[in-house]
């Protein structure tokens, strides 16, 4: 992630969608955000069924975490799960 905090760009995933999309976040930005961009992102193809949540590496994320806090590189993988 650039020092000035610009935006980096991830790979997200939606449960029950059959398309990955790529988002721009910034490192100040919490999960919670992350996984409300996705749902929109994906939204024209599936419709959220519960919350969401977003899952890192297999470990489900705090929604309150921010993505610097979590240490994701540009490209990463995120998945968003519904709950």
């Amino acid at each position: 992630m650039s020092k000035a905090g610009g935006a980096m760009p991830l790979y997200g995933f939606v449960a029950g969608d059959t398309l990955g999309v790529v988002v721009l976040v910034r490192p100040e930005e919490t999960f919670r955000d992350l996984a409300a961009r996705l749902a929109e992102a994906a939204s024209v193809r599936v419709a959220g069924k519960g919350r969401g949540r977003i899952v890192v590496k297999g470990r489900v994320i705090d929604p309150k975490t921010t993505v610097r806090s979590e240490g994701l590189t540009p490209l990463d993988r995120v998945d968003l799960v519904w709950t």
